[in-house]
């Protein structure tokens, strides 16, 4: 399972060592189909002790939003708009406050054909209104003629999206669910609530408020394994399943085998689902890598020769952890999630429900917009099942990044499982550099001919001459790679870590936590 694009750091020296002096400048290919006049943003990710980096490059487009502006109610039982709040007329309509005290009554005098609008803005301080969190829009009133309830959303690139909740008559007391707005709308960003009429209607609003349901009681938590060492365990099924039982793990995640490997592999690796469900693990396939996407049928057909050979035994699931996001023309290729997406498809078909599908997802993709969604709800809305790679070794930082992946689960169904890291991982030093004008100001000199980028000082004299593009040094960042892994730590700091986890996340989507992996946990001093 790589991480190379979001984990460890680089030592200091290191740092020194790999960035080129002003009297030593290191030229790099710079990859994608971007214009070199249209690149706005040049990211570069050095692994380890590799002088040479991962290059990204971002073009004009609006960058996605990490932090989203929006407030985010905790009264669980919210009213969305005082009783003082004005209507607002559209058209040929006419919109009358009558009461300013509760309840809130408004007459429309209907003109034209086209519908007569009536909304209220969600904004408090200039900020959206965040309402994941929320099962349900309850509105209590009357209406003299039907209305439908819109709520509207700020997309990323700040264009607004609207979606239907509902539809009203007469006498009304309902719980409009949300699950269904979510997979239009970005629930976090809501903006405006509306109604509709379609003709003149004297409308008494007595209540309009997000809602929860009486909480479920949430799922037991389990402790699961990720292990790529198929061959390791085919060899000793008893050793791979006496380690899970003795840590009290319920799920084993096991990598499928190569398509080249022998019958017998495969036979014996299709035998340890029956053996490991006799003995109360959950045992699920494992199979992904990014190029994936380009080859689907390298996926289903794995699936097929499982399907075939675990028969009517039954196989419990099947996890893809593809990271589409380490190829070489992310982000400049737009279609890369396309891909992605089509490819979780095309294996959920393959399964036909002989199974769950449960896909890998890092916690940005919550924050990624594809399509004008969050990536990690367009993936949600195709699964069984999601796992987070939200490797922190600070329990609050972990169930911080998770929050909005588990707030999703909880409102569409799906359950989610976290992750911890105990595998040592290569430090990174990520820089960004942004467009300089100012040549006498650049970090880096990109030659928009040869699509190369120098690192190092060049004169201004030589980069007018040349018409190089400038661009300087935005974010040096490091990260101490003890945040993501526990590697230098002890099986009991990650006990520690797992039952705080397991404490402060109540939320019915928590499944419980992955450990990468199985080898790199036995390998920690007790």
């Amino acid at each position: 399972m790589s991480r190379l694009s979001w984990t460890a750091a680089i030592p200091m020296l290191l740092v020194l060592c790999l960035w080129p002096s002003s009297a030593k400048s290191q030229e790099l290919a710079v990859p994608g189909q971007t214009p070199p006049t249209d690149i706005q943003e040049i990211e570069l990710t050095y692994a380890g002790d590799q002088a040479v980096p991962k290059i990204i490059v971002r073009g004009r487009q609006p960058a996605n939003s990490f932090t989203l502006s929006s407030q985010r109610p905790s009264d669980p039982h919210l009213v969305i708009f005082s009783p003082t709040a004005a209507g607002t007329p559209v058209g040929g309509c006419r919109i009358q406050q009558e009461h300013v005290a509760p309840p809130l009554r408004v007459r429309v005098t209907h003109k034209g054909t086209s519908p007569c609008e009536v909304g209220w803005s969600l904004r408090t301080a200039n900020n959206s209104l965040d309402v994941l969190s929320f099962q349900a829009l309850r509105v209590r009133g009357a209406t003299s003629s039907p209305l439908t309830i819109v709520l509207v959303a700020e997309s990323a690139d700040q264009r607004q999206d609207s979606a239907v909740v509902g539809r009203v008559a007469g006498q009304f007391d309902v719980e409009l669910p949300l699950a269904p707005v979510a997979r239009q709308l970005d629930l976090r960003r809501l903006t405006q609530v509306k109604l509709l009429v379609e003709d003149a209607a004297d409308i008494v609003l007595e209540e309009c408020a997000w809602m929860n349901r009486e909480p479920a009681t949430p799922p037991i938590p389990s402790i699961g394994f990720w292990y790529w060492d198929y061959r390791t365990a085919i060899r000793d099924p008893d050793g791979m399943r006496s380690a899970c039982r003795q840590h009290h793990c319920r799920r084993l995640l096991l990598q499928l085998p190569d398509m080249r490997d022998s019958d017998q592999v495969w036979a014996a690796y299709a035998a340890l689902f029956a053996s490991t469900k006799t003995a109360g693990i959950e045992l699920f396939a494992l199979d992904g890598a990014p190029d994936m996407i380009d080859t689907p049928a390298s996926l289903t057909e794995k699936l097929a020769r499982l399907l075939t050979l675990v028969g009517n035994s039954g196989l419990p699931g099947i996890q893809l952890d593809i990271e589409p996001y380490l190829l070489d023309g992310f982000p400049d290729d737009v279609t890369i999630f396309d891909r992605y997406l089509d490819t979780i498809e095309r294996v959920n078909a393959a399964l036909g429900g002989r199974g769950r599908l449960s896909v890998v997802i890092p916690f940005w993709f919550t924050s990624t917009m594809h399509r004008r969604r969050p990536l990690a709800f367009a993936v949600m809305d195709r699964v069984d099942e999601v796992a987070v790679m939200s490797y922190r070794t600070d329990v609050d930082e972990l169930a911080a990044i998770s929050d909005d992946t588990l707030r999703y689960g909880r409102l569409q169904g799906i359950p989610v499982w976290l992750a911890m890291e105990t595998t040592r991982l290569l430090p990174e030093r990520h820089v960004t550099l942004k467009r300089e004008d100012d040549p006498t100001l650049a970090d880096g000199i990109l030659d928009p001919v040869r699509r190369s980028l120098t690192l190092g000082r060049i004169p201004a004299a030589e980069v007018r001459r040349q018409g190089g593009i400038g661009f300087r040094i935005h974010h040096d960042t490091t990260i101490d790679p003890e945040r993501l892994s526990f590697a230098d730590r002890t099986r009991r700091d990650v006990r520690h870590a797992i039952t705080r986890v397991f404490a402060d996340i109540r939320t019915p989507s928590f499944s419980g936590l992955l450990i990468h992996d199985l080898p790199g946990y036995l390998g920690l001093h007790e």
